[in-house]
């Protein structure tokens, strides 16, 4: 065991960046989750995942340390990726195994980067579990900004998004608005930046965790709203002060299973 203060003065960025982007991306889970595209985040994540891979190959190959390499490629491939899904995959009745066929090719193609690129292994390895513990100051900082401001957005338009997530689900939906632009637009790079500092495992799980036990005894939107909030920012604080109290402990996992464990307290309370 060790001392907490030190411990919180070492990871002063680290950890609320953590805590404020697992609540925004539960936020945004809550929204994909209502318009029935669970399965198509998961694709975005992976296909993002597999643009960030091909950044880090590029700079092994090209000698280089630049992060923006593989930001703009996981965009920019994450990008495609959910024009691809919008565009020719979401009228298929079949669809979910299409999703689930990508999700398996965009796997395969990661781990044969990886393969082919052997000094990635380790990179790999927290690409997808992920290590809040050692995230960079720098990395931190990003996160944390484009996680509030993103955040105020969504909060400022929770009425106005839900009812679009509610239009989209029962196909009532007549036009796109620039809120709902800009929603896309913010989930893919706020998933992108996640994954990239924090890891797939810890993005996708904060993505539906807090919203999985928030929807069961919810009354209303405003409730539903203030539970996901909860579990999310005091599961992932519970869970990130956890990990630190032994060396023993990675971060994400101790994150992600507070979550939970604040979602069944949430859950089993009446």
């Amino acid at each position: 065991m060790t001392s907490l203060l030190p411990l919180l003065q070492i990871y002063k960025w680290s950890l609320p960046s953590s805590v404020i982007m697992a609540a925004v991306l539960a936020l945004i889970g809550s929204q994909w989750t209502a318009r029935e595209k669970s399965a198509q985040v998961f694709v975005l994540g992976q296909g993002t995942s597999l643009g960030i891979v091909l950044g880090l190959a590029v700079n092994v190959l090209l000698g280089t340390d630049f992060h923006g390499i593989s930001l703009l490629i996981g965009l920019s491939l994450g990008w495609i990726t959910l024009l691809l899904m919008d565009l020719l995959i979401k009228a298929k009745s079949d669809r979910n195994h299409i999703y689930l066929t990508l999700f398996v090719f965009f796997l395969a193609l990661t781990y044969l980067v990886s393969y082919m690129t052997p000094a990635l292994e380790s990179h790999i390895a927290a690409s997808y579990f992920g290590d809040l513990a050692v995230m960079s100051d720098a990395g931190a900082i990003g996160c944390l900004a484009g996680a509030l401001l993103f955040g105020l957005f969504l909060l400022s338009n929770w009425r106005e998004l839900s009812l679009r997530s509610f239009q989209l689900a029962n196909h009532s939906a007549i036009h796109q608005s620039w809120k709902n632009r800009l929603f896309d637009l913010g989930t893919l790079l706020l998933t992108t930046m996640a994954i990239q500092s924090m890891g797939y495992l810890y993005t996708m799980g904060s993505l539906f965790i807090a919203t999985s036990f928030a929807a069961s005894r919810s009354q209303n939107l405003r409730s539903y709203l203030v539970k996901m909030l909860l579990i999310a920012l005091l599961g992932s604080g519970f869970g990130f002060v956890v990990s630190l109290q032994s060396t023993n402990l990675p971060t994400v996992p101790c994150v992600l299973l507070g979550q939970m464990l604040m979602g069944l307290l949430l859950y089993t309370k009446k």
